[in-house]
């Protein structure tokens, strides 16, 4: 009885032991053989962690494969806001100067993905070019004596300005399942109109 009890244990744990196991089994993904196929799509969301506070989602579209890695084109939607505010004193008066930023970027992008070593970890490398928006809000108050004289003001202004907007893309993904992957990005271009850092996830179909 004791013998047939201990058969039992041991076939439930080997059967929970190969079960996670096959949970945790390497994604067959990356570099040329079994990555990103041509006419896949890969889907990133991603928070900006870097000079600026922002998310961006991104597009890629698989064209062909080259070599060991494939050619990709999608586009690149983020929204980034920076802000600040300051006070000082000076003869007397007291300012406070508040302003913020809300960059919304659009780009198209290319990249070229690759393998290395390990067949779920890929690199890649583009480049992204687009525009941009700012709608932005300042504020400055004034307060104080000067001379005997009393100061209170406030001025406020705010508006929107452009300009073109531009990257140097380099990332890699490692793929925990065929579907998924974490990836990290460095975007390199427009220095204050985009998070230089960017860290989140791409879905795969």
């Amino acid at each position: 009885k004791h013998n047939n009890m201990k058969k039992v244990i041991i076939a439930l744990v080997t059967a929970i032991a190969v079960g996670c196991m096959a949970m945790v089994q390497p994604a067959k993904a990356g570099g040329v053989y079994d990555g990103v196929a041509p006419g896949s799509s890969i889907v990133g969301v991603r928070l900006g962690l870097s000079n600026i506070v922002g998310v961006n989602a991104t597009y890629d579209y698989a064209l062909a494969r080259v070599w060991k890695g494939t050619f990709t084109i999608g586009g690149q939607v983020g929204y980034m806001w920076e802000g600040n505010s300051r006070t000082e004193t000076l003869y007397g008066v007291k300012s406070k100067v508040k302003y913020s930023n809300n960059y919304i970027d659009i780009k198209v992008r290319t990249t070229y993905r690759f393998n290395v070593v390990v067949p779920e970890w890929e690199v890649y490398a583009g480049v992204g070019i687009g525009g941009y928006v700012n709608p932005y809000v300042s504020k400055a108050t004034l307060k104080g004596d000067v001379a005997g004289e009393s100061v209170n003001t406030k001025e406020k202004s705010h508006g929107v300005h452009g300009g073109v907007s531009g990257a140097f893309i380099l990332g890699t993904s490692y793929q925990f399942t065929d579907a998924m992957a974490a990836t990290l990005e460095f975007d390199m271009g427009n220095l204050w109109e985009q998070s230089w850092v960017n860290l989140g996830i791409n879905f795969k179909f």
